[in-house]
């Protein structure tokens, strides 16, 4: 039985170009590295890729290199050779691909080596947050490995750059968790649609997913208004102002985005009292993420 994915949703050209390049993608066996910020949908477009082929598209086999052990990488790695051998049609999706230490670049090598030199039907989809120039240059990825993964270079915008996409996004996916569900949701309202908008979307199309979904649970049918959302629209406008006017000296990027989190996440969590999971919840993120921030920007309650 064929896999059914859901279309792209979005208008933006980004959105357009992505939709067909993929269909394209998908007629071969070309290696693609995504790029892109946590949340952008990176795993999202390598299923697209895989399963619009035509016909028997065969195993989507996906490696995390960020949770799982060297051990487990490696037992990926002889999991694929084994259904290689077996002449199966094969889509690995190998995700934050710049976690793999030296000796796993090594026996990825080999295994793309091995595919290519039997010319098996074979696809490799790489994705990592940061491009992979610096990493080579610095000799913690190899440039041979790299040279193998990049034949196509998809750089996935930042949802806050395609803001024309945000609607159909948190449409599409409100629609899918009204028919699953059977709760009657058409749509959002005018103060839910500006302030979907307005929000930064740190998390990208995760964080409006989690927004969505923390709306359709808290919200009355038919229509999801802004405050079932939970994005504190109009708190966030004014820890921006304040962090434009507190900058001082310092103007770089890095400077007024670490100020934003802190005067941020310090809000939030005086809002539930301190209390970290409340605040992940609120936030979209987990918890853990909530205390590195916390140690990272030197937050602590008063």
């Amino acid at each position: 039985m064929e896999k059914k994915v859901t279309p792209f949703a979005g208008q933006s050209a980004f959105a357009k170009e992505t939709g067909t390049l993929v269909q394209t993608l998908s007629k071969n066996n070309a290696s693609v590295l995504l790029i892109g910020e946590r949340g952008t949908g990176k795993r999202l477009i390598a299923q697209h890729i895989h399963f619009s082929a035509a016909g028997n598209f065969g195993y989507f086999f996906e490696i995390n290199c960020r949770s799982f052990t060297e051990a487990e990488v490696l037992g990926a790695f002889e999991t694929v050779s084994r259904l290689i051998a077996y002449d199966q049609k094969i889509t690995l999706f190998v995700c934050f691909a710049d976690r793999l230490t030296l000796s796993l670049q090594k026996a990825f090598l080999e295994l793309i080596k091995k595919v290519t030199e039997k010319n098996l039907n074979f696809r490799i989809i790489s994705s990592v947050e940061k491009p992979l120039e610096e990493a080579v240059a610095a000799g913690s990825f190899l440039s041979e490995l790299y040279c193998r993964l990049n034949s196509v270079v998809l750089n996935i915008l930042p949802l806050r750059q395609r803001k024309e996409d945000i609607i159909p996004i948190a449409q599409s996916y409100l629609t899918s968790f009204s028919k699953k569900s059977g709760i009657a949701f058409t749509s959002f309202s005018e103060g839910a649609q500006k302030a979907l908008l307005a929000h930064f979307w740190q998390g990208n199309a995760d964080e409006l997913i989690n927004a969505v979904q923390r709306a359709f649970i808290v919200g009355e049918p038919p229509v999801i208004s802004e405050s079932d959302l939970g994005l504190s629209q109009a708190a966030t406008s004014s820890i921006v102002s304040e962090t434009v006017e507190g900058i001082g000296e310092d103007k770089s990027l890095k400077t007024a985005i670490d100020t934003f989190k802190k005067e941020y996440l310090t809000k939030i969590l005086e809002e539930n009292d301190w209390n970290q999971t409340k605040t992940a919840a609120v936030l979209g993120i987990q918890r853990t993420y909530v205390i590195r921030l916390m140690n990272e920007l030197h937050i602590r309650r008063q």
